[in-house]
């Protein structure tokens, strides 16, 4: 590619607004039109830039401006160090990494490691967390503002698998629900210039991977077999929605996904998929249907175009209609999947366990456009930055372009 030709696509991409700043991107819905993407890529084909990460982990890509942030973990002296990585958007250059320390060394499943949470990047900061529920605020160019880690304030309670919940950013707080499995659990927001919890709402014990979803004024979390909403601005409990019953504990792992003042949800893991129109002024919503065959365990869904996509774990695409929940269809992509979809221009991306990315044509029918390979397990959920498309493997950053 041509020094002019690739200025040329920089300039648009950042008329398009190339910032992801937090999982799931600016709205926390998977989607971003309005970039040019190849429908098809490999290794080598249609990459702008790769880079070898060091060590591994299944936190996705977050971006600002020429920016990107990563959260990783890598073996030093035998001992896990959690870094923080912070790369050039354009060239993939490492402009610094930096690791706060481990707190708690908390147990993770076997498909991830304590480089789970995905970081979220405003204005002026940068927010990390890890696994082991210990977050910090760091500046742009790296320098570390604060840490906090929640099991020297409220004790280990050894969980199964770790914290995978990404934070939150409000007007006022981080928020980070602290759910498990023993109790106490609490929704807690952390002031954003010291650290230090601001306020912290009590909740049910049960465990929740659910990462919280901001709409308008209302925090939504998943978790304990029901959705809650908060006032995101006096933290008051507006509703629940949910019989809050139900098997495994109210473990979910699926975040909600909001659309139009619609919003998609699941009560519990692999439970049926809910549609919930929201009221104003804090009143309870309305539901709207719900989906006659389970949903996911992990990856959540994306709202396109009036359909709502579901990526099952088991490598099936089931497309429902967004007003109706109707099934308009179901069909194998293969192999196990975790990284939940995305959707761009026209074009829904669901990746496997395997390396393997789905381009599929958005629409009531099933087509599949293409079928890319990267050669390595894909965990993370992808971010568009701009004309580029950013995918995590286990051990590599690749940015996908024209």
């Amino acid at each position: 590619m041509t020094p002019t030709r690739r200025s040329l696509l920089l300039a648009s991409a950042s008329a398009f607004g190339a910032d992801w700043p937090r999982w799931r991107g600016p709205q926390a819905d998977s989607v971003a039109d309005g970039a040019t993407f190849p429908d098809t890529w490999s290794q080598t084909k249609n990459i702008r830039w790769s880079v070898a990460l060091p060590g591994w982990g299944t936190s996705s890509p977050v971006v600002h401006k020429d920016r990107l942030f990563i959260t990783t973990q890598a073996p030093v002296d035998n001992k896990k160090s959690l870094l923080t990585l912070c790369l050039n958007r354009n060239t993939g250059r490492e402009l610094w990494r930096h690791d706060f320390g481990l707190g708690v060394d908390q147990r993770a499943h076997e498909k991830s490691n304590l480089a789970v949470n995905t970081p979220v990047v405003t204005d002026d900061a940068v927010y990390v967390a890890f696994g082991n529920a210990d977050i910090a605020r760091y500046t742009h160019d790296g320098k570390l503002v604060w840490v906090t880690r929640y099991m020297s304030l409220f004790g280990d309670p050894k969980m199964a698998w770790g914290y995978g919940v990404s934070p939150l950013v409000t007007d006022d707080a981080v928020v980070f629900p602290w759910d498990h499995h023993k109790g106490p659990c609490y929704l807690i927001g952390l002031d954003k210039k010291t650290g230090q919890i601001a306020w912290k709402k009590e909740r049910p014990i049960g465990t929740s991977h659910s990462t919280p979803l901001l709409v308008n004024s209302q925090i939504l979390l998943s978790g304990k077999n029901r959705l809650t909403a908060y006032n995101a601005k006096t933290h008051a409990e507006l509703w629940q929605y949910g019989e809050g019953e139900g098997p495994f504990n109210g473990e979910i792992v699926v975040s909600p996904v909001h659309a139009n003042g619609v919003v998609f949800l699941q009560l519990w893991r692999q439970s049926a998929i809910h549609a919930i129109r929201l009221n104003p002024n804090g009143a309870p919503p309305e539901k709207l249907w719900v989906s006659e065959k389970p949903g996911p365990q992990e990856p959540s869904p994306v709202y396109y175009r009036g359909i709502l996509y579901a990526l099952n774990d088991n490598g099936v695409i089931v497309a429902l209609d967004g007003k109706t929940g109707r099934e308009l269809y179901r069909e194998r992509l293969g192999g196990a999947c975790n990284s939940s979809p995305i959707a761009a221009n026209g074009r829904v991306y669901c990746s496997n366990n395997e390396g393997a990315t789905f381009v599929i044509k958005a629409g009531p029918a099933f087509q599949l456009v293409a079928t890319n390979q990267l050669g390595e397990r894909i965990t993370a959920s992808p971010a568009i930055a701009g004309n580029q498309l950013i995918y995590r493997t286990d051990s590599h950053l690749y940015s996908i372009g024209l």
